[in-house]
């Protein structure tokens, strides 16, 4: 609508008195006048512009801080992920080999077939990998606090894996 292009229209009232005193004589005269702008070149395009490249710079921000978002939650993410993957493999191809070769070892110690060196080495390397195994988890800990933070929401309880049974008798 064009009235809305022109914006608000200000109009100016108001009145004078004047007394003269000159040779000729005295006069007395009273004025009144109303005053308004006559848009007829200005239709404001200056502040139409301003304010459409207000708008245009607005959704750039806008498209830029939802691809910053989608970066950061890619990136939390990709490391939740990693994390989760590393710890399964880790209980699954080092946790699991480390317990069976200290419960053998501990065995054949009990059975006089090995000696303390050997049972001390095993449980050193199952030691060794529980600290691993720790260190893996409180980093998937860590990921899914940034995911969470980076999505407000908390990631599927399925997705991380379940402490091995192991890991509850880690003392002989």
């Amino acid at each position: 609508c064009s009235s809305d292009l022109l914006g608000k229209i200000d109009y100016t009232l108001g009145a004078e008195y004047r007394r003269q005193q000159g040779i000729t004589g005295k006069s007395n005269s009273v004025g009144f006048f109303v005053s308004a702008p006559l848009p007829v070149f200005n239709r404001n395009q200056g502040e139409i512009a301003r304010a459409g490249a207000a708008r245009y710079q607005s959704e750039q921000q806008v498209t830029a801080r939802r691809a910053e978002i989608a970066a950061e939650v890619a990136r939390a993410y990709q490391e939740f992920a990693t994390n989760r993957d590393l710890a399964a493999a880790i209980q699954r191809d080092l946790l699991t080999p480390a317990t069976s070769a200290r419960e053998i070892s501990a065995y054949t110690y009990r059975a006089g077939g090995s000696t303390l060196v050997e049972l001390l080495d095993a449980q050193r390397a199952f030691n060794d990998t529980m600290v691993t195994y720790t260190e893996t988890q409180a980093s998937l800990r860590r990921a899914a606090a940034r995911l969470n933070a980076a999505t407000s929401t908390s990631p599927p309880r399925s997705a991380e894996p379940s402490p091995s049974a192991a890991g509850a008798s880690t003392r002989e």
